[in-house]
């Protein structure tokens, strides 16, 4: 996992102090003392890595700190923004450096990737970093607690699959002053944090995520994992997850609506038309959905929703689309189909490749036409039908002279 450096929660004066507790127990360093760079806390590198539980190697000739433990390996260069988790290139905020004769290392950057959670306090001048046990090792974080600062709001947005996103936009919205939001963006670990005015205020955290797929723009709300408000001096923390669900009105999913062109039965006029109830609809997904993934294959019944007839909450994507009727008792039969194309007389296929139109932000949908691939035509009169006769499903006249059996 590619997991970008965070940042220490608190800029310091020159001479202020740092402490740093691994699991309760204070760490103690010889010679020099963690420091803060440029808002990030840099501690000394081999006692640091070590307390983690890392082996620690150093290359003079390439200037690279590398500690190494079961299913994890980080490298740091002296001066590079750029380090290494498991082989993967992550971008950092502050170096790795050299201060009076000590190499020195991001300590959330080191932290977070082991698999800890950092909570940072301050506490008579003196800055008091947590970390304590979150997720395991090279996976993603998330699963510590993280503790609520007062004046600040601070989370992590995901994926479905729990992984970080990047660039979500994150609005507090502050519920005493009217149009009075801060907002920032998430890092590539999908963190953020935003500190708020020293004010008697509530707050609403809300964020939203946006992306291109197939050359259009689609903005997707995140759900939040506590939507209570909150207030200013006791802070919170506000962690979102993407959900496709179009049914929260969040986008990232959309609308597959279908109509009958069939209003009577194309085998016998007296028979009831073909109910799109019976029609089964199978969407296959045909390359990447919105959300990354190689999309499930769905297959549903059509249902009554404010939008129309059809299935809903299908993740955004391409898929090819197929229809089989089968009512009660009969057996399913292949329908033919084509996407609707106002002003326009397209032929129907056993299946199409489609994806969705955009109507608003929020909203998506696709539009099919069904109709029943008839094998067995009617007479090309309608004058030659016996409209007095009883025809099965099928076409096939009933003999009325059988005898019934009630």
């Amino acid at each position: 996992m590619l997991i970008l450096a965070g940042t220490a929660s608190f800029a310091m004066a020159k001479d202020d102090k740092v402490k740093v507790y691994i699991e309760g127990k204070l760490l103690e360093y010889e010679g020099q003392q963690p420091v803060i760079r440029d808002g990030t806390t840099l501690v000394p590198f081999r006692a640091t890595f070590e307390a983690l539980g890392y082996k620690v190697e150093w290359n003079g000739a390439d200037r690279k700190a590398t500690g190494k433990r079961p299913g994890v390996e980080i490298e740091l260069t002296l001066g590079s923004l750029t380090a290494t988790v498991n082989g993967k290139a992550v971008k950092l905020s502050v170096p790795a450096q050299t201060i009076r004769s000590s190499t020195m290392i991001p300590l959330r950057f080191v932290s977070e990737n082991s698999g800890y959670t950092v909570t940072p306090s301050k506490v008579s001048g003196t800055t008091i970093i947590q970390i304590g046990k979150g997720a395991p090792a090279g996976q993603p974080q998330g699963g510590g607690v993280e503790r609520p600062e007062p004046y600040v709001v601070k989370g992590r947005v995901v994926n479905p699959q729990g992984e970080p996103i990047q660039g979500a936009l994150i609005t507090i919205d502050n519920q005493l002053l009217y149009n009075s939001n801060a907002q920032t963006k998430t890092d590539a670990n999908g963190r953020y944090r935003i500190e708020l005015t020293k004010m008697a205020a509530t707050y609403m955290a809300y964020a939203e995520f946006s992306v291109m797929y197939e050359g259009t723009k689609h903005s997707v709300d995140l759900i939040p994992d506590d939507d209570s408000p909150f207030a200013g001096n006791e802070g919170a923390v506000r962690n979102f997850t993407v959900k496709l669900d179009s049914a929260t009105g969040t986008g990232g999913s959309g609308e597959v609506l279908f109509y009958m062109m069939d209003l009577i039965h194309p085998l016998n006029p007296v028979a009831e038309p073909p109910n799109r109830d019976d029609v089964t609809l199978t969407l296959e997904p045909v390359g990447t959905m919105l959300d990354g993934t190689s999309g499930k294959k769905i297959v549903s019944k059509g249902s009554r929703s404010n939008n129309g007839y059809g299935v809903h909450n299908v993740p955004i994507g391409k898929y090819k689309v197929s229809a089989v009727y089968a009512p009660p008792g009969a057996e399913p039969q292949q329908m033919l189909i084509r996407v609707v194309n106002p002003g326009q007389d397209d032929p129907f296929h056993q299946s199409v490749v489609a994806g969705f139109q955009k109507v608003t932000d929020k909203i998506h949908k696709m539009e099919l036409e069904l109709k029943l691939d008839v094998v067995k035509p009617p007479a090309e009169d309608p004058n030659e039908w016996d409209w007095d006769a009883v025809y099965d499903i099928n076409g096939n006249r009933i003999d009325q002279n059988e005898e019934w059996t009630w």
